[in-house]
């Protein structure tokens, strides 16, 4: 009797377990390492990237690195500068707080250029974060940007490095936020100095 029990159910716990699985993917919660694929910039640094994105330029002038995928809405780059070259022109603007760290200054510099084109709705606490041996924090950002309909969610990384700063910014709409984050989160851990 148990054995026909079993034997009636089991289709239905199957059914049950691939629902879970597709709502996970679906939600972004399961990422595979396969997914992705490493790019290297200028001997600089190395990151992985999905492969669903593709390299471009238009994201932005300053950018050492632009990927992106239209058809999931996903956009991602990484801005890189001198230690030494940031902290000599803010420091000369009056806007370098000797109270902060280099990266909590680089931080703050960065947010006050995104708030020009943006209208900030919540942003998170910054995080401190260790990758790859190097200091990080990480945020995130829900905001309007002027001419976008829908509201959109930034994913920020700034890493200092041993002579540059560099910021890993990826976004998308605020409905895909929860598919995503995994996923930019991921690609941020990932980045890796090249000696």
């Amino acid at each position: 009797m148990k054995n026909r029990y079993f034997v009636v159910f089991l289709p239905f716990i199957f059914l049950m377990i691939s629902c879970v699985d597709s709502k996970k993917k679906k939600d972004g919660v399961s990422v595979r390492s396969e997914t992705f694929h490493t790019v290297t910039i200028d001997k600089n640094y190395s990151i992985g990237i999905p492969k669903f994105m593709t390299a471009t330029t238009g994201l932005n002038e300053e950018a050492s690195l632009q990927y992106q995928s239209l058809l999931n809405e996903a956009y991602l780059l990484i801005i890189d500068e001198p230690k030494s070259g940031f902290k000599e022109v803010y420091r000369g603007l009056g806007q370098y707080d000797d109270n902060l760290s280099l990266l909590q200054n680089y931080r703050q510099a960065r947010l006050q250029i995104l708030s020009r084109t943006t209208k900030v709705g919540s942003k998170s606490n910054p995080e401190p974060l260790n990758i790859n041996g190097l200091n990080a924090e990480s945020l995130e950002i829900d905001a309007k940007l002027e001419g976008v309909d829908n509201e959109i969610s930034y994913f920020i990384t700034f890493v200092e490095g041993s002579d540059q700063v560099y910021m890993i910014m990826a976004w998308t709409l605020k409905d895909k936020k929860k598919e995503h984050k995994k996923t930019f989160k991921t690609i941020a851990e990932s980045f890796k100095l090249i000696d």
